[in-house]
């Protein structure tokens, strides 16, 4: 074989593993989680309550699958106590006050796939109770947070009720 064949062989090969769907339309190659879904795949953000007092956030998508929020919880809670309690949105359209400055925070904390990890949109909430309004000031302006595994954990904004908003 002369050489241009060899390039041509090669060149080949790899247009067609980059070119190579992976879960949700993502090219395996280039998804930093490789379980992750695609955007507008409908399930909830699950929200997890360690008894250490911290929060995970986490899509409870995988591989084009809605995992139960209990399951999520028990595994990201795993190492933080267990799970105190579990909350949910409705689906992957998430109603959250200060989403803008929430998802710049996850960005400047290292989490790479930012809101992306956790939802397909967010909303401008209608309603939003004290308790809930005051977890997201919390997490948005003063709570610690880092990621882990794709997850966002929140430090310092144990809630006291529900915190979605609708």
């Amino acid at each position: 074989m002369t050489l241009a064949y060899v390039f041509a062989a090669l060149s080949i090969a790899i247009v067609a593993a980059v070119a190579a769907p992976g879960c949700g339309g993502t090219t395996v190659f280039d998804a930093p989680d490789p379980k992750a879904c695609g955007a507008g795949h409908g399930c909830p953000m699950a929200g997890c309550v360690c008894d250490d007092d911290s929060v995970f956030l986490d899509t409870t998508c995988e591989l084009g699958e809605c995992r139960p929020t209990a399951d999520v919880c028990a595994e990201r809670c795993e190492g933080f106590g267990g799970v105190r309690s579990t909350f949910e949105s409705q689906n992957d359209e998430v109603p959250l006050p200060n989403c803008e400055l929430l998802c710049s925070r996850l960005l400047v904390n290292g989490c790479e796939l930012g809101c992306s990890t956790l939802f397909t949109e967010c909303l401008v909430p209608s309603n939003c109770s004290q308790d809930a309004g005051a977890f997201w000031e919390c997490a948005t302006e003063r709570g610690v947070i880092s990621c882990l595994d794709n997850a966002v954990r929140i430090e310092g904004c144990a809630p006291k009720a529900s915190v979605m908003c609708e």
